[in-house]
């Protein structure tokens, strides 16, 4: 799936007027394929990591009964959120369990494979509105069921 869009002009016509194709997904767990990356900064709305590189992943979540959803995850490349890189990395086979990685992981996460819980959280401006959120990315071994996972997120 990849529904980048495209560039509109200034004077280009808008004859859309609500967002197209979002699903709200039950929450649960769900296999997901890395689609793509893109490097990024951290905007100037955060205070703490204002202009920090950023990672924007998306990943296609298999939804049983639909196409894909494409939901994207931020990744600031800060020592305060390693783990949450890590924890990616751990759930698509290139990291494992308390070992370092160094390198190429970026280009090498396109087509990886993994599997995520996803919650609904509501939206910061209209708590009647909700998002799909990834809450935990698993391990290849964990045991989905135990509720023990460490690499929640």
């Amino acid at each position: 799936m990849n529904n980048n869009g495209y560039e509109l002009d200034w004077d280009s016509t808008i004859d859309q007027d609500e967002s197209q194709g979002f699903v709200l997904l039950p929450e649960g767990d769900y296999n997901f394929t890395v689609d793509r990356f893109e490097r990024s900064c951290v905007g100037s709305d955060s205070e703490k990591y204002a202009g920090m590189k950023m990672a924007i992943v998306y990943l296609n979540i298999q939804a049983p009964g639909s196409e894909d959803v494409q939901l994207k995850e931020n990744f600031i490349l800060h020592s305060n959120f390693a783990w949450k890189i890590g924890s990616l990395l751990v759930a698509v086979g290139l990291k494992k369990k308390g070992e370092e990685i160094s390198g190429n992981y970026w280009q090498r996460l396109p087509g990886s494979k993994g599997r995520c819980k996803i919650v609904q959280n509501p939206s910061k401006n209209n708590p009647d509105k909700k998002f799909n959120n990834i809450q935990t990315f698993y391990a290849p071994d964990d045991n989905k069921d135990s509720g023990s996972n460490k690499w929640a997120i």
